[in-house]
């Protein structure tokens, strides 16, 4: 793939596997980076990984045996390390790319998908867009003005992440914010309808979370 043809990094993290159905979300020019037992979760709905990236200590022997005989990009770490393997997959994929999405089970142990929510929200993404597919559901870091497509299910919920967001503004929603400062913990933004094929969010300071649940036909 030529870097005009790259518009996407796409990460599989640990844990149980997805839905075969992110299989569908995946652009075939994205680079796909795996976090350890990542690959196991790609190969399983199709998808074949660029990069492997982890200590390795999760992933499986037939896992690990595909890496090989692919010879795709392994890039290892010590099993005592202070980033998890999924920040060190973001952060590879970070300067490659223009977006990133990552994907994730939303079955696996709760402090790691804690873990992973608070990564959607930092400071170091901020200047990349950013989406993740948790669960059934697509979440979508605003951190200036996102355009928020509408599902085959038309809820959206917006949320302030890791602290107040002020001057949210919204378009094409049923319920319409106009410079409003959202709290932290506030359900205000919580069961949004998209009224159009489309709609913009935007804040002028702070970050939200855009998470629009079942996102996957039947």
């Amino acid at each position: 793939m030529t870097a005009e043809e790259l518009t996407e990094a796409v990460i599989f993290s640990g844990g149980p596997a997805p839905s075969p159905k992110v299989a569908d979300f995946v652009n075939k020019s994205s680079l796909v980076v795996a976090a350890d037992s990542g690959l196991d979760n790609a190969l399983s709905v199709g998808i074949s990984p660029n990069v492997l990236i982890g200590d390795l200590d999760s992933i499986s022997e037939d896992g690990l045996k595909w890496a090989q005989d692919h010879e795709i990009e392994q890039i290892m770490f010590p099993v005592d390390k202070d980033k998890s393997d999924l920040e060190l997959a973001l952060e590879y994929a970070l300067p490659k790319c223009t977006a990133v999405l990552i994907i994730d089970s939303g079955l696996g142990r709760t402090d790691q998908l804690y873990g992973l929510i608070g990564l959607l929200g930092s400071k170091a993404n901020s200047p990349t867009p950013c989406r993740a597919i948790i669960a059934d559901a697509l979440v979508t870091v605003v951190s200036a003005q996102s355009e928020i497509r509408r599902s085959h299910n038309n809820v959206a919920s917006i949320f302030a992440h890791g602290g107040d967001a002020f001057g949210v503004t919204t378009s094409g929603f049923r319920w319409n914010l106009d410079n409003t400062r959202l709290r932290l913990g506030s359900t205000l933004g919580l069961s949004n309808e998209l009224q159009n094929d489309t709609g913009l969010v935007s804040v002028d300071e702070g970050t939200l979370l855009v998470i629009q649940p079942e996102i996957f036909a039947n």
